[in-house]
């Protein structure tokens, strides 16, 4: 670490000594800290405060929220209050029909400054700063403000919600408290990286009504505590690859390659350049896998995200969940893939901009509004043309090639291994940019591969509907995730809904 990155960083240097010692950032060192007292304190709000009052539990949430972002970012955190402070007077004051749209468009302004204000003047200075947070509590203040809007026309759900009776019942039909407000907006247990937690879904864990199935008689509420060990050592086991993989892969030598005498541009091979980009791109989702698994442990521990019961009765806890890691690396087409990763963020994307305005423009609203909550470095705008371009060329190839797999078992295993390894290629080149940010470097990592999936994706496009010929349907409408984007049913009675750390 350099002086410039200790004077610019504002948060506690209490623990600048283990820093030091370790050689990991204070800011990661603090973020680690703060969540592992967080995972501690949750399991009091199971017991003893289980029973205590809701004013007390949120004020609680409130208070442990507010420390703890003053501990991650010092007098940054004063942006984690004004944000909601803003969105609170708008949502008072603006007429009902129009809540969500200003609300959206103000949060969205607000967090565009201190993109620009990050990318201008400290780009690589740090890894975790306020626009983290600040992610996250855009995502609830308008998926909130949203829900006021719509009221009884349309329905907000938790993207891992399965009880038709729960979808029915998210809505937001009163302003909230200040109390209340405050307290969603900046509950500790997701304030730093999510995942997005619903008013509504919110709400019920505060009350002590977490969506238990009332026709199963299990007695108590059940334990959450497998699920949080298994969270805990998924979240463990990632930190461990991140650890062992980051200096042998470092995402900079990428960079690199916008040097044409560089060793990289002269002598790697564009098939190991592919392989090195797979490794390094997966060290940075190792950080990923890391902070939202123990986010969800923290949830669980405090009894937020109980999902009713499954087929052999059960518990499940994965209301909450934000990432399926397995669903992710062995996915074996690209809606899968996406469907997978940042879960609750598509959903909340759902709410937001697709299903605003007319369906002509459904895909373009969600990419610009995804692109603009990340930020502006071009390397972002680079990962979400190709995401969309490679979504809807996934989805005329599939039409096309996958029925002349289906007429035995071993041609629909060649199938299967093929497409696995053409998500995990095409995955890792669309990628690569969101995590390189700048444009020099990206545009030089296409130019190794001839921009050659780009072509493919777009001569894609002309090929012929095959599924028609066998009698196959295909569900066509699109919704986006945090980076890309999956299909998703349109129906008025199956809308989705619900969000993510910062971590570039």
């Amino acid at each position: 670490m350099t002086a410039t990155y200790n004077d610019y960083y504002d948060g506690s240097k209490l623990f600048l000594f283990l820093s030091n010692r370790i050689g990991l950032p204070i800011d990661l060192v603090n973020f680690f800290i703060s969540q592992i007292a967080a995972l501690c304190v949750a399991r009091f709000f199971r017991k003893p405060l289980k029973l205590a009052s809701p004013e007390f539990r949120h004020s609680l949430c409130l208070v442990i929220g507010l420390l703890m972002g003053y501990f991650c970012f010092g007098k940054q955190a004063v942006h984690l209050s004004v944000l909601p402070m803003l969105s609170y007077m708008l949502l008072k004051t603006v007429p009902q029909h129009l809540t969500g749209n200003i609300i959206l468009a103000a949060s969205m302004i607000y967090l565009s400054c201190l993109h620009l204000h990050r990318q201008i003047y400290h780009t690589a200075n740090y890894n975790l700063d306020i626009t983290g947070p600040l992610m996250v509590i855009t995502q609830r203040v308008t998926s909130l403000a949203y829900s006021f809007q719509d009221n009884l026309k349309r329905k907000e759900i938790n993207a891992n919600s399965t009880k038709q009776t729960e979808k029915e019942a998210c809505r937001v039909e009163k302003i909230p408290s200040p109390l209340e407000y405050f307290a969603y907006t900046l509950a500790f247990q997701t304030l730093m990286c999510g995942p997005v937690v619903f008013y509504s879904d919110y709400i019920s864990f505060i009350e002590g009504d977490n969506g238990k199935d009332k026709n199963k008689s299990f007695g108590n509420e059940p334990s959450p505590r497998l699920a949080v060990l298994y969270k805990v050592a998924g979240s463990v086991a990632a930190a461990l690859l991140y650890l062992s993989l980051a200096e042998k892969y470092p995402l900079n030598v990428l960079e690199e390659l916008k040097d044409p005498t560089s060793e990289v541009s002269r002598s790697w091979s564009a098939l190991y350049l592919l392989w090195y980009a797979y490794l390094s791109t997966l060290v940075v989702r190792c950080k990923y896998y890391h902070a939202w698994l123990l986010s969800e442990a923290i949830c669980n521990n405090s009894g937020m995200g109980f999902n009713g019961y499954d087929n052999n009765g059960s518990p499940k806890w994965d209301k909450m969940s934000n990432i399926d890691v397995f669903g992710f690396e062995f996915a074996q087409n690209f809606r899968t893939a996406v469907s997978s990763w940042n879960k609750n963020t598509n959903a909340w994307l759902r709410v937001a901009a697709y299903e605003r305005g007319g369906a002509a423009w459904r895909t373009a609203r969600v990419y610009a509004l995804s692109a603009l909550w990340h930020g502006f470095h071009p390397g972002y705008y680079l990962t979400f043309f190709a995401g969309g371009l490679f979504t809807v060329a996934a989805k005329k190839i599939r039409a096309f090639v996958r029925p002349m797999f289906l007429e035995s078992r071993p041609k629909k295993l060649l199938y299967d291994a093929l497409t696995f390894v053409t998500t995990r290629v095409a995955m890792t080149y669309a990628t690569v940019p969101f995590v390189l940010l700048h444009l020099s470097p990206s545009l030089a990592f296409y130019g190794k591969f001839y921009y050659s999936l780009h072509f493919i994706a777009l001569g894609a496009m002309f090929l012929s509907s095959k599924s028609k010929l066998h009698g196959l349907t295909q569900n066509s409408d699109l919704s986006i995730t945090s980076t890309f984007t999956k299909d998703v049913t349109a129906s008025e009675n199956k809308g989705e809904a619900n969000g993510k750390l910062k971590l570039p």
